[in-house]
């Protein structure tokens, strides 16, 4: 591939990422299994994906960290896949609630020659199609260029802000109003703008504010002796940083209130504003990080003081979870959740709504994943990790560094929120975390090479 087509191909993956996160943001906010948004979105997906691959193929990563984070978000594609293919009679009933299924159809004559991984394959194969546009994302986001990084940030940062208008907008609007896009529960109006759970508008606020804030430091650092330029634009960044941070209590999402001060926390440390070797020779600032840690505490209290049988959320998460014991190894199947969930329903959720997450997408891909997925789940859990450790290390000394502690500290939070909630199951959310996975790892690729460069130099 000759230079020109190589930039051409850059120049296509960048802007079928850039449709496909707007797209996400305009159509994906809904978090119900199946509607004509998702399929459109997943075919707009498909561009997006074969650019991605067209540069990667040519410019595959150089470090093991990178070429590990996509190994993995390979290997999580393939387990849904592998789910669609017929599993022997002694492997499909290893667990008690198949080998009890598998006599129940035998009793009623119903006999099969092949009986799938997934216990619904057609649910499966409509997660397959849903995990596209993240796939793409995440591709899209590894092979986007250096020169597109900070732009793709800004868009997130902004579509986050006019969704936070759209917010503004619908509130004000009469119950009955034809221009709402969502309709009124139970008579409280949502502040979610495209999103219909305001908890994942919160998620999406605290996102905007990370990254806002690491585009404000590296513009600082960026900034030219004698101009005002970047040091106006840091300023810039830095109100729509706060902007977002004010923004959070609207949504009166306990748990986007929790996340704030840790977040801030994280994103203070790993952008380098605070070092800690330095940090510690400064007993004020010693002091005002405690009483930063002490406000984050009483913010969480609300959420912390409901106690696991009082919060639905929480029942459900700790059936999910025996749930997924009984059908170790394999798990249900991908898709399978809602109707193996109302297979042994709790009392406390005799409800006339059906559940249709966990409200804990650790123990979610626990039950319908089984020992595969879990496995992908924990090598994910720690291949971030070691990107974490090694940007504590480089504390925002690269501008690179800086742009990748901001996707990490944002992936970091909505992982967290995971464990109550499911951010990750609105596509908007899914699409726009797995891009800054992708970019996170780009930029650690790229500080790897520029050290290995040295080094041989």
């Amino acid at each position: 591939m000759s230079a020109s087509a190589a930039g051409i191909a850059a120049w296509l993956s960048a802007a079928g990422l850039a449709l496909l996160l707007l797209a996400s943001w305009l159509l994906g906010g809904l978090t119900h299994d199946s509607s004509w948004h998702d399929e459109g979105l997943q075919l707009l997906a498909l561009p997006a994906l074969v650019a991605a691959v067209a540069v990667l193929v040519r410019q595959p990563p150089q470090t093991r960290l990178a070429r590990g984070a996509l190994a993995i978000m390979l290997a999580a594609f393939a387990v849904v896949a592998l789910q669609l293919l017929p599993l022997p009679d002694g492997l499909w009933n290893a667990s008690t609630p198949r080998a009890e299924l598998a006599r129940d159809l035998a009793v009623a004559g119903v006999t099969s020659s092949a009986r799938r991984w997934s216990l619904t394959p057609y649910g499966t194969e409509a997660a397959l199609w849903r995990l596209l546009p993240p796939l793409a994302a995440f591709l899209g986001g590894l092979a986007l260029a250096r020169g597109f990084r900070r732009a793709l940030l800004l868009c997130i940062v902004l579509l986050a802000l006019a969704n936070l208008g759209l917010a503004f907008q619908q509130s004000g609007l009469p119950q009955s109003s034809p221009q709402r896009i969502y309709p009124v529960i139970d008579g409280s109006v949502m502040f979610g703008g495209l999103f219909i759970n305001q908890n994942h508008h919160a998620t999406a606020l605290v996102i905007a504010m990370l990254l806002a804030l690491c585009l404000a430091v590296d513009a600082w650092r960026r900034r030219i002796p004698g101009t005002r330029r970047r040091e106006l634009q840091a300023l810039v960044w830095a109100g729509l940083a706060t902007l977002c941070l004010f923004a959070v209590p609207l949504t009166h999402s306990r748990a986007g209130i929790a996340l704030l001060a840790p977040a801030l926390a994280g994103s203070l440390l790993m952008t380098g504003i605070i070092r800690l070797p330095h940090a510690l020779r400064r007993p004020w600032l010693v002091v005002a990080v405690a009483a930063l840690a002490v406000v984050a505490a009483a913010l969480s209290l609300p959420w912390l003081a409901a106690a696991p049988g009082a919060d639905p959320r929480f029942v459900i998460a700790a059936k999910t979870f025996q749930l997924g014991l009984s059908y170790l190894p394999w798990g249900s199947g991908a898709g399978s959740f809602t109707p193996v969930f109302e297979t042994d329903l709790p009392k406390a959720l005799w409800i006339p709504q059906y559940v249709n997450h966990a409200h804990n997408e650790f123990a979610q891909w626990w039950l319908v994943g089984g020992l595969p997925a879990s496995v992908v789940v924990a090598a994910g859990l720690a291949i971030l990790a070691v990107a974490g450790y090694r940007l504590l290390q480089l504390q925002g000394r690269r501008s690179a560094a800086v742009l990748a502690a901001g996707c990490w500290t944002a992936i970091a939070v909505t992982l967290v929120h995971s464990w109550v909630d499911f951010p990750l199951g609105t596509t908007t959310l899914a699409v726009t975390v797995a891009m800054l996975g992708g970019m996170l790892f780009a930029c650690l690729d790229e500080l790897g090479d520029r050290e290995r460069t040295r080094a041989s130099g």
